[in-house]
């Protein structure tokens, strides 16, 4: 009933969203993947920056399905970091600093965490965080030694996304690559998205809808568009924002 041919889902039992970014790196290698403001990172960039990601998550000793917690302002980061921390076979949870002090590190503590990746100014919110940490700005150091990375199956760990708490406790539900992969299959076929277009991620970070933002433009070629958040809630502005970088696609909450 969802008008998209079976194949694609049949074809998603055997990828990841690895696997897929690494297929549309080769593709459009050039093209541009990412823009936050006056950045843009092609597709070969963010590939490569990910990359670097991937291997020093690795060099700390991490690997198939072991959490690691990123917590960021709206930037590039939320893209790549996420991107850089799947390349290494771990899942990662996504903090958002608006969140309260209290559930960020009752977070961090259910998820289990063995890495946190956070900007300097942020650190403060998890001050009663014990674990190593990595900031932003050492993201992008090479690791000289060689590391070893088994990447993800579609069925590792992708993400930990947890509930607002607003009933009780947050509580964490687990996503995996193959879930995730036939998620983008269905959005891309339902709503017509090909490398061609120009995709907006609106939702905040630790919203369950991010997920979708940041991963169905960057499996398929399109290029993806981090709103600033001082925009985010200027109906004006946003508007002038979607005519300015030509954007096709965005999902937006009914408020």
């Amino acid at each position: 009933g969802l008008g998209i041919p079976a194949e694609p889902l049949f074809r998603s039992r055997d990828q990841t969203i690895v696997s897929l970014f690494e297929k549309q790196a080769q593709l459009h290698a050039d093209k541009v993947a990412v823009v936050f403001k006056d950045k843009q990172f092609t597709y070969n960039e963010l590939d490569e920056m990910s990359d670097r990601i991937a291997k020093l998550v690795a060099s700390k000793g991490l690997g198939a399905e072991d959490v690691v917690s990123i917590l960021i302002p709206r930037s590039e980061w939320m893209a790549i970091a996420s991107l850089g921390v799947l390349k290494a076979g771990c899942a990662y949870q996504p903090l958002d600093p608006s969140y309260p002090k209290e559930r960020l590190e009752f977070m961090l503590t259910d998820s289990t965490t063995k890495l946190l990746i956070a900007d300097e100014e942020l650190l403060p919110l998890v001050d009663t965080y014990q674990g190593e940490v990595v900031l932003t700005k050492d993201l992008g150091q090479s690791i000289d030694t060689q590391v070893e990375i088994t990447p993800p199956t579609p069925h590792s760990l992708m993400t930990m996304i947890y509930t607002s708490g607003t009933t009780g406790v947050p509580k964490g539900c687990q996503i995996e690559h193959r879930n995730v992969v036939a998620f983008c299959h269905m959005h891309q076929g339902c709503h017509h998205i090909t490398e061609h277009c120009k995709i907006a991620a609106y939702a905040s970070f630790g919203f369950d809808a991010s997920i979708q933002e940041l991963f169905v433009p960057m499996t398929i070629g399109a290029t993806l568009y981090i709103i600033p958040e001082e925009i985010r809630l200027d109906l004006m502005a946003l508007n002038d924002y979607f005519e300015q970088n030509g954007i096709t696609h965005s999902f937006m909450t009914t408020p």
